[in-house]
């Protein structure tokens, strides 16, 4: 089930919200969502601090606490593979806001056209991260299972496959990094290159691509096997094309 948070300080807005959110789900005939309103950034922090989980937050910019792209930011570091939308009068704070991943920046007063489209963004990137999962065989048998889009890189370590994620680092024990590359290409074909023997890096993860190595989201650094600098940045390059394209 979809948990669904809301912030906005006039609660006039955050009850228009509300029905908005209700109304999309009745007319698109999708299960009904656990939807939580606040009315103050802060207690809504503090409930994540207290591991209280959703899926998708709905933030109003203009907040007298602390404004709704401060809040996003304490967000990410909290749940980083959240969706994002934001509601605003103010259309100025779009680029700030993408900056940080969001799904859709609606203006006030919104249509249900553009609510509309922020929420089918918002739950069709949920469902396709939720799609694609690869089961992680951990010690003593036990299975955790990783969205490929949370992948940041995975290196070779004797014999076990580290798995770097935005929310952990997990230690495979049976599949080798051949194994990995294998799904990755059918699941995500092109997302994922093996720039050095012994590592497998998510394109999506990738902060900036030297001669000399790639350094990733969280400065993590993994070298470039030597001559191959062009082609691994051509590879990105037309990846992030596609990516903006498609």
């Amino acid at each position: 089930m979809i948990r669904i948070a809301l912030c906005d300080d006039s609660p006039e807005q955050l009850a228009k919200v509300s029905m908005a959110v209700e109304d999309f789900v009745q007319r698109k005939h999708i299960e009904t969502p656990v939807v939580a309103k606040y009315s103050n950034p802060l207690i809504l922090l503090d409930d994540l601090s207290n591991e209280i989980k959703y899926d998708v937050f709905i933030l109003d910019v203009c907040m007298p606490e602390l404004d709704g792209i401060n809040l996003a930011k304490e967000i990410r570091n909290r749940v980083k593979s959240a969706e994002i939308i934001f509601i605003s009068v103010f259309p100025e704070f779009a680029v700030d806001a993408f900056d940080l991943n969001a799904v859709h920046y609606v203006l006030k007063p919104f249509k249900s056209e553009a609510f509309d489209e922020a929420m089918k963004r918002a739950l069709s990137s949920i469902m396709d991260k939720t799609a694609k999962v690869i089961p992680i065989q951990l010690g003593n048998g036990v299975l955790h299972s990783v969205s490929i889009y949370d992948i940041l890189y995975i290196e070779s370590i004797a014999y076990k496959r580290v798995v770097h994620t935005k929310d952990g680092v997990y230690e495979e024990v049976r599949r080798s990094l051949s194994g990995f590359a294998e799904i990755l290409d059918v699941m995500a074909p092109g997302q994922f290159i093996q720039p050095y023997r012994g590592y497998i890096v998510n394109m999506s993860a990738i902060s900036t691509i030297s001669p000399s190595c790639i350094t990733l989201v969280g400065n993590d650094r993994v070298l470039i096997k030597r001559g191959d600098f062009r082609k691994l940045r051509k590879a990105f390059l037309d990846w992030i094309f596609s990516e903006r394209t498609s």
